[in-house]
């Protein structure tokens, strides 16, 4: 069976698995992952201050110890695994590393609060799936919020680990994930990781510059005919403003397919921070609670898309 046939029929098996069972809620691999990452933090990070370079030269090194040791042990297991093992190991490994059922599940959560006029609710469902503070948030915003998380995530925890499984196998899916995570954890501009995590960030800008145009093309795609194509060069605008090269274009061709005003100033950490805005500055809608459940839908037509396409294309090539 050719390798895209194989492999296609592995992600699958493995969106298959997130749907009927959804994020495992205790000993998560990631989770148990975050607190090796954690411990190789205690070790590396420096007691006393060292200087910017020494800093960035720790973060690198801890980097490496964090992603290639667990690396090096699920690599282990599954050579050494027999023939017959090895696929529902691999399906195992890229159900882990997708995470579309929970994303939508939080998501959902969230816009119950706000459909039930409950802003505490939505405030606190919000606090568990983005790190700025949520307690004094509108309905707007804590809307724009949950659909900027929805689309990012659509990226890092759906169409990024799927396509790094058919590019690297296994080893792709596994290593990704783990970058993206150490992203997550130490990617943060502030004074104790700004050059600690510096090499966590530019690792996960690399390895998501790629799929991160595919994830933009697909919304593109799913959408077109209530968005025209034409609006590549809008989103391309936009996303020259954000500071993140990979999610900036991936918001905003959310901002686009929805018709929504996303990005604008948010407090983190009681702080205003401030980023522009993503969206038609005339056009584009106030987000709700029903732009959440369309971002859901987003997330889920993209993900059927691009399974669609590897379906297609690794029939042409079985056939010839």
């Amino acid at each position: 069976m050719p390798f895209l046939v194989e492999s296609t029929l592995i992600v699958i098996a493995a969106l298959v698995m997130d749907c009927v069972l959804g994020e495992v809620k205790r000993h998560h691999p990631l989770i148990l992952f975050g607190n090796f990452a954690l411990r190789c933090e205690a070790v590396f990070y420096p007691k006393k201050d060292t200087g910017n370079q020494t800093m960035l030269m720790r973060g690198a090194l801890c980097w490496c110890v964090s992603v290639l040791i667990p690396s090096g042990v699920l690599f282990a297991v599954y050579f050494i695994s027999p023939k017959f093992l090895q696929i529902p190991f691999t399906v195992v490994v890229v159900y882990f590393a997708i995470g579309a059922r929970s994303l939508a599940e939080h998501g959902q959560a969230v816009a119950a609060g706000l459909m039930h006029q409950d802003i505490e609710d939505a405030q606190q469902q919000l606090s568990r799936i983005v790190s700025r503070d949520t307690q004094d948030l509108n309905e707007t915003q804590i809307s724009s919020a949950t659909v900027e998380t929805i689309t990012e995530n659509t990226h890092d925890a759906v169409i990024a680990p799927i396509f790094w499984f058919l590019v690297f196998g296994v080893a792709g899916v596994i290593v990704f994930r783990l970058a993206n995570t150490l992203d997550a954890m130490w990617g943060y501009k502030n004074k104790r990781y700004e050059y600690f995590g510096k090499f966590s960030a530019r690792i996960d800008d690399v390895l998501g510059w790629p799929s991160a145009r595919l994830t933009v093309l697909l919304f593109v795609c799913v959408s077109v005919f209530k968005r025209p194509v034409s609006g590549l060069g809008q989103i391309y605008t936009w996303a020259k403003r954000w500071y993140s090269p990979n999610a900036g274009p991936v918001m905003a061709a959310g901002a686009y397919v929805l018709n929504v005003c996303l990005g604008g100033p948010v407090p983190y950490h009681g702080v205003l921070k401030s980023r522009p805005w993503l969206g038609d500055s005339v056009t584009a809608q106030p987000p709700r609670a029903e732009h959440i459940k369309h971002a859901i839908h987003l997330m889920y037509q993209s993900t059927y898309a691009f399974v669609f396409i590897l379906l297609i294309v690794g029939a042409i090539q079985w056939l010839y």
